[in-house]
């Protein structure tokens, strides 16, 4: 299985994870701290950097193509996107970060690829 498959795969069932926690989360009675309001926000928070991440993954393999892809690693915080990897040409790791900056939702992209 490809790194993209497994990477994909992995965001996903994140995701999933995440989103059935974030609904039993958003049915705790009412009179929770302000404790619980902040776990769910954090939950909330991982869930859209998951959804990014994921995003920005498929935007790489359109823009660079999978076999690119497969070698950047990308992660998500705040909704500051992190390129890590090796790219053929500095063209390619122009382009990824060029398609991970026109992904809705990203605030900022850190770009540490490096030439092959």
């Amino acid at each position: 299985m490809s790194l993209l498959v497994r990477t994909s795969t992995a965001a996903l069932s994140a995701l999933a994870i995440a989103a059935v926690t974030c609904s039993c989360a958003s049915q705790a009675p009412a009179g929770d701290s302000a404790a619980d309001s902040s776990k769910k926000s954090s939950v909330e928070r991982y869930v859209g950097d998951a959804a990014l991440t994921t995003k920005v993954k498929a935007e790489l393999v359109k823009d660079v193509g999978a076999k690119a892809a497969t070698e950047v690693s990308v992660t998500t915080e705040g909704g500051v996107v992190q390129l890590a990897g090796f790219a053929s040409s500095r063209d390619e790791a122009d382009r990824a970060v060029a398609a991970a900056k026109n992904v809705s939702g990203v605030r900022d992209v850190k770009d540490d690829i490096r030439l092959k």
